[in-house]
């Protein structure tokens, strides 16, 4: 039988560290508004407490050199405020904070635009002519990653269509999965927690298992036994069982 791990340490009010088999992740503000550090990326979870309305975004790398600019001189001026005891310099340091957070955002974006074109530019001059002019068509001809492509070998052609649109389904109904098991756990009452259960098992077996593809790197029944888990967590801590 499979062994699972998850615990939440409170580090700051708003700050928790969160942990667990696949590894820990950072929680940053209040409930309903919380921005997610972890080796997935980086993701800003929002949601209107009794509506069921939930929105999960994915931070750029760009908004998030801003924040951190943003954070580090505020942060900055109230160590230097406090130490020489000179209000002005915390609020002159919050001000500048702002232009300078927008700076880094726009030489942030810059710069990674720059590097993206740089390394296209490396990777066409690698390619002999003939093949940088094929290569020139190929991205030319680029659509959508759902649309329906064919391999001829010989006689016979094998369509790689509806595997692309099947990972495309997959990856949408996992990431749907993943919404809602953050919904999970934030939930504050019974109701909301049964709701988000039951939609997760709706997802998980109607559209999820008959595409038999790996949940959070773990197959089917694995992935069921950690939202069970997690869903069983949830119940014990409303019911009075968990810690305040």
């Amino acid at each position: 039988m499979p062994t699972y791990f998850r615990k939440t340490i409170k580090l700051l009010p708003w700050v928790t560290l969160n942990l667990n088999k696949s590894g820990a992740s950072l929680s940053i503000g209040p409930k309903g508004a919380k921005l997610n550090i972890s080796k997935k990326g980086v993701y800003f979870n929002s949601n209107i407490r009794g509506t069921g309305v939930y929105n999960k975004t994915k931070v750029g790398s760009s908004l998030l050199w801003a924040l951190f600019t943003l954070v580090a001189m505020v942060a900055a001026g109230y160590g230097l405020g406090i130490w020489l005891q000179n209000f002005n310099l915390f609020v002159g340091m919050c001000i500048a904070s702002i232009p300078a957070a927008i700076a880094a955002f726009l030489i942030s974006k810059h710069f990674n635009k720059t590097t993206t074109e740089v390394l296209d530019e490396e990777e066409m001059e690698d390619l002999s002519p003939t093949r940088r002019s094929s290569q020139k068509k190929t991205i030319s001809k680029r659509t959508a990653s759902t649309r329906r492509t064919t391999t001829k070998t010989g006689s016979s052609r094998t369509s790689t269509g509806t595997t692309r649109t099947s990972n495309a389904s997959a990856k949408a109904y996992i990431s749907e999965v993943e919404a809602l098991m953050d919904k999970m756990a934030e939930a504050e009452t019974m109701e909301a927690l049964n709701k988000a259960h039951n939609e997760i098992l709706d997802i998980m077996y109607t559209d999820i298992k008959p595409l038999q593809v790996k949940v959070f790197g773990m197959e089917f029944d694995e992935a069921m036994a950690s939202i069970e888990q997690d869903y069983a967590e949830g119940v014990r801590q409303l019911s009075g069982g968990g810690q305040a």
